[in-house]
């Protein structure tokens, strides 16, 4: 693959906003910078204690809840003989459930997760057998079946997470009772107890059982659609409930302290900071520079967007959208229309999915949802791009290189800013904040498990 194409399709990847993969690589240098510090503030003990934590939640947090979506798949998809891949979304609009039924073509695609694994993998059929299964009762066991499996994979996850912690704390105290041992040469006569706190806040507040464990679920009706059709969502409700945890289960004040820091600043810099970035260097990058990026880099990288600027007709393609004509009319602009460079632009940004029918060519996949509001988003950036780019007047391959650049360096300064913040700021926080309560950077777990322990 040429280099060109790399790097396209690594900026492409980690400026999605969608996608796990910067979220991944930021939390990566999060967990092994602090895995680090534990190693050189604590020693063997917090270290190891930290790296269980970081790095095997990282694991579950990143595919927990994929995994346990498969497996359901797998068991009760197959057994009820519905596809996984039809977007409930689709089948939740009764017009454009219409339209998607009507215009089904070609092959059910598989969606990529442990393709090796053939038991997980549903079976090969059409997008308009998939459409007619889940539509036969007019969508409605299809629904329940996938709001079922978001909230089932999303609790499998948290109790896995919650498995680790435990494990990880147990591994821990008897690490250091097995210290404890080797100074002492004789056994241990006292250990944890039923009576041992399990959560710091039995120190910061008198809150009962019932309401530490119990959290509210008011507002799942205002985050069920982000949840369960973004991944990213999806992962943020998987990060609060991390989070809850480790801050309920912190073994002394100063470690809850450590945690609310930690969590605060992760969560901060992970899903917001490098958004202000991005979003700010496109905004000066436009008004200022005259040379607006807010499109994916596959969408400058089309060398039709080249050939569409030199003759002058984004705007004329992308007018072509019936605005005020009904979904139906939308929609079929999108399938009538394949080589419309505004088209063709939804399908480079993944807002328009495609699969191949039983001759190999690509055609819509009317089973997967198209946001409108994102695709006429897309047409009112695409005339931008034309605007600036008639204003600055030049060569269309110059406009479109500064295109290219100003995009790798808005997405290379969210993911290097928030990395060097999540690498390095946010443990310096944590330790400074450790030296200053306790005057010291050992491990003050070990500590109290020591004291908890003396004979």
């Amino acid at each position: 693959m040429p280099i060109g194409n790399i790097t396209t399709n690594i900026i492409s990847t980690l400026g999605n906003k969608e996608s796990l993969i910067p979220i991944m690589i930021k939390d990566g240098v999060d967990s092994g910078s602090l895995t680090y510090h534990s190693y050189k503030a604590g020693g063997k003990i917090e270290g190891t204690d930290r790296a269980i934590d970081e790095f095997g939640t990282q694991a579950i947090w990143i595919g927990g809840i994929p995994f346990y979506k498969k497996l359901i798949d797998a068991t009760i998809y197959k057994n009820a003989d519905f596809h996984p891949g039809v977007d409930t979304r689709v089948i939740s609009d009764k017009e454009y459930a219409e339209w998607a039924k009507t215009n089904a073509k070609g092959i059910m695609p598989n969606d990529g997760f442990l393709k090796s694994v053939d038991f997980l993998q549903p079976k090969e059929e059409t997008v308009k057998s998939a459409m007619d299964k889940a539509l036969k009762d007019g969508g409605i066991k299809t629904k329940k079946l996938y709001a079922a499996k978001v909230a089932a994979s999303t609790a499998l996850t948290l109790a896995t997470f919650f498995a680790l912690t435990k494990f990880k704390q147990k591994n821990t105290e008897n690490a250091v009772k097995n210290e404890i041992k080797l100074e002492n040469k004789q056994p241990l006569f006292m250990s944890f107890t039923g009576k041992e706190k399990k959560s710091v806040f039995d120190d910061i507040a008198d809150f009962s059982t019932k309401h530490t464990n119990k959290p509210s679920f008011k507002g799942l009706n205002d985050i069920k659609e982000a949840v369960m059709f973004n991944p990213v969502h999806n992962m943020q409700i998987i990060d609060a409930g991390i989070t809850a945890e480790r801050v309920g289960c912190s073994r002394n004040k100063t470690e809850f302290m450590e945690h609310t820091i930690k969590e605060g600043g992760f969560l901060f810099f992970l899903y917001c900071f490098g958004d202000i970035i991005e979003n700010q260097i496109n905004k000066f990058s436009s008004n200022k520079l005259g040379t607006p990026v807010d499109v994916d880099i596959d969408v400058i990288m089309d060398k039709k967007l080249t050939e569409a600027l030199k003759k002058g007709t984004i705007k004329e393609d992308v007018e072509k959208l019936p605005k005020e004509g009904s979904l139906t009319d939308k929609l079929n602009f999108i399938v009538e229309n394949p080589d419309n460079i505004f088209v063709r632009a939804a399908k480079k940004s993944k807002i328009v999915s495609e699969t191949t029918d039983e001759t190999g060519n690509m055609v819509v996949d009317t089973s997967k949802y198209i946001d409108m509001k994102k695709f006429e988003k897309l047409g009112e950036n695409l005339k931008t791009i034309e605007e600036k780019y008639t204003a600055k007047g030049g060569s269309a391959e110059h406009f479109v290189n500064k295109m290219k650049g100003m995009k790798i360096a808005s997405v290379g300064a969210n993911m290097a800013l928030s990395c060097a913040f999540l690498g390095y700021l946010i443990p310096k926080a944590v330790y400074k904040y450790r030296k200053e309560k306790t005057g010291t950077d050992s491990y003050h777990v070990t500590n109290d498990i020591k004291n908890n322990n003396k004979a």
